[in-house]
């Protein structure tokens, strides 16, 4: 009789633990499972209740010769729609802007500004590297408790997830194009588990790029 080596045994217990791991934290998003007490409200903050009108929270996805990406100019476009029909007053706009070469935020502001969103209504937050980073640093750098998150459909249960988490009200508003193919469906699945431990851990956000979803 053969019997297994333990480095065998060993890496056919780790592969059933992350198949496992991926599994368990993908059922939680996309069925919204609440494992997450959200944070209390600061004590001198407003209610999300008593907000007039939600903010607009557009996540930064790809700028190419300083010019959006599809999928971006997808996002901004949805977003420019949902400002004009006054769904909200604010726009949040979320991104990678630490680099002259490669600025996403920067983009999307100058797209904004050319396409009649005023200066005033926008806020821009360049250390926006991620996701998870992007909706935490909405609630506890800018105070946002009532939110429309903009994104292609692929993305918004993860958004949703992590903003409720934060206790951030939020809805979705999609942007689906071309541009929204099988790659990224698939990208989401490691995604969901790496952001459900990250919420699990307590991370901080980052202070420098080095997120890959």
């Amino acid at each position: 009789m053969k019997f297994k080596s333990p480095t065998k045994r060993m890496s056919m217990v780790l592969l059933i633990v992350a198949i496992l791991l991926v599994s368990v934290t993908n059922v939680v998003i996309i069925f919204k499972i609440p494992i997450f007490s959200p944070p209390p409200a600061p004590a001198n903050s407003v209610s999300a209740e008593s907000e007039l009108s939600p903010t607009l929270i557009v996540l930064g996805a790809g700028v190419r010769k300083k010019e959006l990406s599809g999928m971006l100019k997808c996002r901004m476009t949805k977003a420019l729609e949902l400002y004009s029909a006054h769904q909200a007053d604010r726009v949040l706009l979320s991104g990678d802007g630490t680099d002259t070469h490669y600025n996403e935020t920067a983009a999307m502001r100058k797209f904004a500004l050319q396409n009649g969103i005023v200066a005033d209504s926008l806020l821009t937050d360049p250390l926006g590297f991620s996701t998870y980073d992007s909706l935490r640093r909405a609630i506890e750098v800018f105070g946002i408790r009532k939110a429309v998150i903009v994104s292609q459909g692929f993305h918004l249960g993860r958004a949703l997830w992590i903003a409720a988490s934060f206790g951030i009200q939020a809805r979705a508003e999609s942007c689906d194009d071309s541009n929204s193919s099988v790659f990224y469906e698939v990208r989401e699945v490691p995604a969901r588990t790496k952001d459900v431990l990250l919420r699990w851990f307590d991370f901080a956000p980052r202070s420098r790029r080095e997120e890959i979803f």
